[in-house]
């Protein structure tokens, strides 16, 4: 009864462990990913997706540039803001006609904050509010997710430079 035992534990840990890469697929990546800016947007490619839903996740920051705005309505620039942080998200469905042989464009952009408390933005106190004008993203980070479990499928990180006049950014993936 012993022996029958492990002969049967045995097979069902092989089966296990032969089953785990073949059901982990060929892999999701990420391909021909640029940034421009409306506020951070993204484009590209995930591949190895066959029908799976996804959604792709961008996720940004940077230094904004602030005007501070008091309640009378005067301007003055805003000195040393905080980093602002600003996501977005496109649902890539399986049955999409854009999908051939697993293989999804994607464009995702960032909602991005319009304006901060006085104290955060650098004004002169908490009764102005910083009007955000620009943001120079610094930082963005591309994830995604499986819809169904929730389970990050890959995420690549990116450094950004971002000039306001003329405006533009670019973006290189972190290794």
């Amino acid at each position: 009864m012993k022996k029958k035992f492990l002969s049967i534990l045995s097979i069902f840990l092989m089966a296990v462990v032969l089953a785990s890469p073949v059901s982990a697929g060929p892999g999701i990546k990420l391909s021909g990913v640029q940034f421009s800016l409306g506020s951070l947007i993204a484009t590209g490619y995930v591949s190895g997706l066959g029908r799976t839903d996804v959604t792709a996740v961008l996720d940004a920051s940077g230094i904004p540039v602030v005007t501070c705005v008091n309640q009378g309505g005067n301007e003055a620039p805003g000195q040393n803001p905080v980093r602002v942080s600003a996501v977005g998200e496109q649902t890539l469905l399986g049955s999409d006609p854009l999908r051939k042989n697993g293989r999804s464009p994607f464009l995702t952009e960032t909602h991005d904050p319009e304006t901060l408390p006085g104290d955060l933005a650098g004004c002169s106190n908490s009764n102005w509010t910083g009007r955000i004008d620009f943001i120079a993203w610094t930082d963005a980070t591309l994830s995604i997710y499986d819809i169904t479990t929730g389970a990050l499928q890959t995420s690549q990180a990116y450094t950004c430079t971002t000039t306001r006049f003329p405006a533009s950014v670019t973006c290189t993936p972190v290794p």
